[in-house]
């Protein structure tokens, strides 16, 4: 019921910016880079995500993300890896001609390869593949250092439906185009 309720909204969301006017380079790309603090079976790591955009009007643009977490499993010396994609409704307000700040809301999968990892010298651990569904939002700030190209900070939250819980917040840097 939840991902009906939330595949409607973005089918609305999607349908009422088609009617309204496209701004000049609708089009944006980003790569970020950052850290990420876990809650759930894997220790913080790294990530990284990048992201094609289209800017329908001069308020809402839509964003396609593709993501990957790294990791180590708890108490282990092994290395975890996840890849998300989402799909990203996100509001933006441009504060001036060269900055803009942003929130968004998105939804997607998120896919985890099989490994076996021992625990603390004991017996072996077994986490099967899967691929569940995951959420995010964030907030973010981009400034442009000439009409098309700029940096970017972004914090956010994504929850990942794996047996084994896991809710990383993270701080992300990166490089935005405009085209």
């Amino acid at each position: 019921m939840k991902r009906a309720i939330l595949v409607l909204c973005m089918m609305i969301f999607g349908g009422t910016a088609l009617l309204a006017q496209t701004p000049s380079n609708p089009w944006t790309w980003q790569i970020q880079a950052g850290y990420n603090n876990n809650t759930g079976w894997m220790k913080n790591g790294w990530n990284g995500t990048t992201s094609l955009g289209y800017r329908f009007t001069d308020s809402f643009k839509l964003n396609l993300d593709l993501g990957y977490f790294e990791g180590k499993v708890k108490d282990t010396h092994v290395k975890s890896h996840i890849w998300t994609l989402m799909l990203a409704p996100t509001y933006v307000y441009d504060v001036s001609n060269s900055d803009q700040v942003y929130a968004f809301v998105g939804a997607g999968v998120a896919d985890r390869r099989s490994g076996e990892y021992e625990i603390a010298g004991l017996m072996p651990v077994r986490f099967p593949s899967a691929t569940k569904w995951a959420a995010e939002a964030g907030v973010g700030y981009n400034h442009f250092f000439n009409q098309n190209v700029g940096l970017n900070l972004q914090a956010s939250y994504t929850h990942m439906a794996f047996a084994q819980r896991l809710n990383p917040v993270d701080a992300r840097v990166g490089l935005v185009i405009k085209f």
